[in-house]
């Protein structure tokens, strides 16, 4: 079941991610000549680097969300593609999960302390999707997506779902529940890594959309 309910959330996420962009613009000028396809992907690429603008404390944090970037690569692949291929996690790839994992949470402790603040949610965030609702016919852009809020409402998310993907497997290494309750605490780690991964989706591509915007438009 848990592996008929991934392929349904993975292809729902990624299929309405692409959706999203085609019926929603994101910059300006013509959209799928070649030029524009490689200026978006060298900008893409741009916004993985360091900004002259940031102090210390945003380059520490932009290394951190890349190192935590690189983490979710690798804890993604090894988690689910033996699962998905009708394998197992063991061998090699637990051996890479393991490794990796705790980089990752690391870096998300580091990513939501440093900022807590940027995503606080504040009365111009409501403002400014009312602005949108209002104008969203000569903006073209989602009110949902592209206001203000909803990166910072996935950001709380990701946040309080780290939690549990993280107490669940730590408690299931201990044998405080039993048998039956490590075995418990995988599936709850499962679930709960699956929920992580596919907001995790659409956070990077509102995060994404919300770089351009703000240097395109």
């Amino acid at each position: 079941m848990f592996r008929i309910v991934s392929l349904i959330g993975f292809a729902t996420v990624l299929g309405g991610i692409v959706l999203h962009h085609l019926m929603f613009r994101c910059g300006v000028g013509p959209r799928f000549t070649l030029g524009a396809i490689i200026r978006k992907k060298v900008h893409l690429l741009t916004l993985l680097f360091l900004e002259q603008k940031l102090n210390m404390g945003g380059r520490l944090r932009k290394l951190a969300f890349l190192l935590g970037l690189l983490s979710f690569g690798v804890l993604l692949l090894t988690g689910f593609l033996p699962m998905l291929l009708g394998g197992r996690l063991e061998g090699y790839w637990l051996m890479l999960h393991a490794t990796f994992a705790p980089v990752f949470i690391a870096c998300v402790a580091a990513v939501t302390v440093t900022g807590a603040d940027e995503y606080r949610l504040l009365k111009q965030d409501g403002d400014h999707f009312g602005n949108l609702w209002k104008n969203r016919k000569s903006v073209k852009a989602c009110c949902l997506t592209d206001c203000s809020a909803a990166p910072k409402i996935g950001f709380w998310l990701l946040a309080a779902l780290s939690l549990p993907v993280t107490l669940t497997m730590v408690l299931s290494m201990f044998p405080l529940f039993g048998t039956h309750g490590q075995e418990v605490l995988f599936q709850l780690h499962r679930w709960c890594a699956l929920a992580f991964v596919l907001i995790a989706f659409i956070e990077l591509y509102l995060w994404v959309r919300r770089m351009i915007r703000q240097d395109f438009c």
